[in-house]
């Protein structure tokens, strides 16, 4: 068997081998510089998606000053709004409901008729009590005559000691009977006058509990007496809280159920004995409702304030972000090309939402951004927007 034809076989595959090899490379090194000259040439949505070189751009942002100020922190509790006077109003005789004045819901002035009872009876008795203090007083000065002739009498030794005597007693026995008189005449009078049931202060009728042809005793309640044109705000404290509180210091009450309408109120007493149920000190606190309507057992929300607290620099809780896990704030600085804003890290304390405070990194009078800082990087050209607020006019209304 001849082996050549196998030989020249392997030799033309060889060959045809060698081309391919040689013709691969070629292409490769042709992608290559083509790539090199142009990476997106190959790739039409590349190069549409490849952006336009970004020119500098100055963003607009809003500025405030860092100020030193007192940090309103408040502590929050619940109180009870109570009428600033309530008085279930009693009957303090007995007789008939002859008239009712005024309905419930009405608006009274202090002493205002609202409740009238029959009084014929207790005006014979006055008339009767009157009677007697004049007949007392008949009584009195015909005693009185007889004890002046009886002193001329004894001048002239015409009249014993003991007609004397019991002539003085007499005097002053009738005297006794009018002082008793008197107490009766201005009993029956007072009598009178309580069926006649007036308003103790100015404020609205809440409840009228009888009508007419009632018959009422003396102690029995028929009317309720609100007045709602101050409050009184009642609240229990810890003693920790109680120990800082001062009266007139200020708080902020608000409420829920008139749509968060809010107050300021003075703060009245601080208790000082613990109460049984809680361990709570109660405070009391004046309110002046103005013209928003009231109603007693309303729940109110009371911040107070420390009046001892001391000013603390200051920057609008706004500005801060936070920047690989540290709260930090961009600060404006003017240069020769214009604002520039530059990352500054910064070490924070309390917050009364609003406003935070500064422990470390920022100085009074720093330019620090509030609004428009989350497009910023550090050493961004920036258009300060508006004017920074005047840290002193600020702080004297805060």
């Amino acid at each position: 068997m001849n082996p050549c034809p196998n030989r020249e076989a392997r030799r033309v595959l060889s060959i045809r081998l060698s081309t391919a090899v040689l013709v691969a490379v070629w292409i490769v090194l042709s992608l290559l510089q083509t790539a090199c000259q142009d990476p997106n040439a190959s790739n039409p949505e590349a190069v549409a998606a490849t952006p336009m070189p970004k020119s500098e751009a100055r963003l607009r942002v809003r500025v405030d000053s860092v100020r030193r100020m007192r940090l309103t922190t408040s502590d929050r509790l619940t109180g009870t709004v109570r009428a600033f006077h309530h008085a279930d109003i009693n009957s303090e005789t007995q007789g008939r409901v002859l008239h009712r004045h005024v309905e419930a819901g009405a608006v009274v002035e202090k002493g205002q008729l609202l409740i009238e009872l029959e009084s014929s009876r207790l005006e014979l008795e006055l008339r009767r009590s009157q009677a007697s203090l004049r007949a007392a007083r008949t009584v009195l000065s015909h005693a009185k005559r007889d004890f002046a002739r009886a002193e001329r009498l004894l001048a002239q030794n015409a009249m014993s000691t003991q007609k004397f005597d019991d002539l003085q007693h007499g005097v002053d026995r009738a005297s006794d009977e009018i002082a008793l008189a008197e107490v009766a005449r201005d009993t029956a009078k007072r009598n009178l006058e309580d069926t006649r049931i007036t308003a103790p202060f100015s404020g609205t009728v809440d409840a009228l509990r009888v009508d007419v042809g009632d018959f009422v005793t003396a102690g029995v309640s028929v009317a309720t007496l609100v007045d709602l044109s101050r409050l009184r705000v009642f609240a229990g404290v810890t003693a920790r809280e109680a120990a800082r509180l001062e009266p007139g210091s200020v708080a902020r009450v608000t409420f829920a159920d008139l749509g968060g309408a809010a107050f300021e109120a003075t703060l009245q007493s601080v208790g000082r004995v613990a109460g049984g149920r809680d361990g709570t000190y109660d405070i009391e606190l004046w309110l002046d409702p103005k013209d928003t309507p009231m109603r007693d057992g309303l729940v109110a929300q009371i911040e107070l304030s420390d009046p001892n607290e001391t000013p603390s620099l200051l920057a609008r809780r706004a500005a801060i972000l936070r920047r690989e896990g540290y709260p930090s704030v961009f600060i404006v600085q003017q240069q020769a090309g214009g604002a520039v804003a530059y990352a500054r890290r910064l070490r924070t304390g309390r917050s009364d939402g609003e406003w935070i405070e500064v422990l470390d990194g920022l100085s009074v009078g720093d330019l620090v951004v509030w609004d428009g800082h989350f497009a910023l990087d550090d050493g961004s050209s920036v258009i300060i927007d508006g004017a920074p607020s005047d840290p002193v006019a600020a702080a004297s209304q805060k």
